[in-house]
């Protein structure tokens, strides 16, 4: 018994350190190749970006206000909106992840500002090349393009695989996650919708704020690029998935996936080899991103629910290849 115990320590310390390690390369990518570059990538992080510019010549007690505050302010305020709006569990889920993401980037702002000018600031060059040269806004950008490329790129790898290995445990980065889950609960919103409108509104008010169209242009690159890292992570493949699920409550759990995911699923028939009794299993095809926000909800309904994943190599069909179109 003490063995088992024993054993179950070092895989829940194995977890909080892998969380740990991929929410310190998210700041690391959002600290050192994102924001300082004034790159906005959608979610709380790019918002901020968006509110430190604008607040640029603001000081509170002497001190301008930085990204790692704004997250953290923003970041406290959405998991008020979780406890009122969806409830403790998914609260307490959140809470270390949404609190540690700012002081990781805090802490990489203090070693930037220690660094002074041998830390590579793009956004500061191209004000340098500007004013040296006399040279248009239009051509610096055009000048500092590829720069800026390599900086996403990175970014977005970086991201990807710190999102990929806390996604993997289970962890939940708090966030816009938290504004999906309400959009789902009170309006019916799945989270692919949530997820662009809201992302495509932080990103829509940079364009607006900065007037550049780099910036669209980057955020999609970086998205784009972070997705495909994210998946080769959590799936080692950018393919959909084939979820089976055999559990005791079927009828909930494919209520759930129709109520999140609105996505269909079919019922195959089963008969166990061991046991020897009849059951129902549930068969559904969805993206990594969908298994991990469903997965926490079908091991809630039922916590010895057997579920394998495999890769669907090509799918066709509503909701993938095409549209619905009703008749």
């Amino acid at each position: 018994m003490k063995e088992k115990k024993e054993v179950l320590n070092k895989k829940k310390i194995k977890e909080f350190l892998t969380i740990n390690f991929g929410v310190f390369l998210m700041a690391i990518a959002y600290g050192i190749f994102i924001d300082p570059n004034n790159l906005v990538i959608g979610g709380v992080g790019g918002l901020a970006t968006v509110i430190r510019e604008a607040l640029a010549n603001v000081t509170i007690f002497g001190m301008h206000i930085t990204s790692s505050f704004l997250i953290l302010t923003l970041n406290i305020i959405l998991l008020i909106f979780a406890v009122i709006f969806i409830g403790k569990s998914f609260f307490l889920k959140t809470l270390y992840a949404s609190l540690i993401y700012p002081v990781y980037i805090f802490i990489l702002e203090l070693c930037i500002k220690a660094l002074g000018d041998k830390f590579i600031n793009l956004a500061q060059i191209a004000k340098q090349l500007q004013i040296q040269n006399q040279l248009d806004d239009t051509t610096v950008k055009v000048m500092v393009s590829g720069a800026y490329l390599v900086f996403v790129i990175f970014g977005a790898v970086i991201s990807g695989i710190g999102l990929g290995l806390a996604l993997k445990k289970g962890a939940s980065t708090g966030g816009v996650d938290i504004l999906q889950q309400i959009f789902l609960k009170y309006f019916k919103i799945p989270f692919s919708v949530s997820l662009f409108i809201i992302d495509g509104s932080i990103v829509l008010i940079a364009f607006l704020y900065f007037q550049d169209l780099f910036i669209i242009l980057y955020g999609i690159s970086f998205i784009l690029i972070s997705g495909f890292v994210l998946d080769s992570i959590v799936f080692s493949g950018f393919n959909s998935r084939a979820v089976h699920i055999i559990t005791k409550d079927p009828e909930k759990i494919k209520e759930k996936i129709f109520e999140i995911l609105d996505r269909g699923v079919t019922e195959i028939y089963a008969h166990s080899g061991y046991e020897g009794r009849e059951f129902k299993m549930i068969v559904c095809i969805m993206s990594n991103k969908e298994f991990y926000k469903i997965k926490s909800t079908i091991l809630e309904i039922d916590n010895k629910a057997f579920i394998y994943v495999t890769r669907a190599s090509e799918v066709h069909g509503e909701g993938f290849s095409y549209d619905y179109i009703p008749e």
